[in-house]
């Protein structure tokens, strides 16, 4: 009826298939999960790059890093405040919180994962560029 496709294989109803398709099934998901992780890294740091590049950007536009780094210092202090409210009263609007990070120190894995840099590294470069636009 189909011309003698039955009989030759090719891999067409499961004859000539090896048992080696659950090997190259993990090969598959151990790559893209290298992948994956690869990316995760790289797109977290070019983020971290980016709020550099902003941070370098305005100092330069406005030519006053100084101003920059307070203004930076003041927006970092106004997250960690202490509520003025019993926060039991916001339960339900808990899901849509955004808290920051925590910083585990200089270098740390977790800032290697974060998409900000912290705020000492940021206030670090600021002074640089204060330096090099002051001489």
């Amino acid at each position: 009826m189909f011309g003698g496709f039955g009989g030759m294989g090719g891999g067409y109803g499961g004859r000539g298939r090896s048992n080696n398709d659950g090997e190259g099934m993990f090969v598959i998901i151990l790559v893209a999960a290298v992948v994956w992780a690869i990316s995760f890294v790289l797109i977290r740091a070019l983020s971290r790059y980016r709020e550099y590049a902003a941070d370098r950007g305005s100092a330069i536009i406005t030519r006053e890093p100084a101003q920059l780094a307070s203004a930076l210092q003041k927006i970092s202090g106004s997250m960690t405040r202490i509520p003025t409210r019993d926060l039991r009263q916001v339960q339900s609007a808990n899901a849509l919180m955004i808290f920051p990070a925590v910083h585990m120190g200089k270098g740390s894995l977790a800032e290697m994962f974060s998409t900000h840099p912290s705020l000492e590294h940021r206030l670090a470069k600021l002074r640089e560029l204060e330096a090099e636009l002051s001489s």
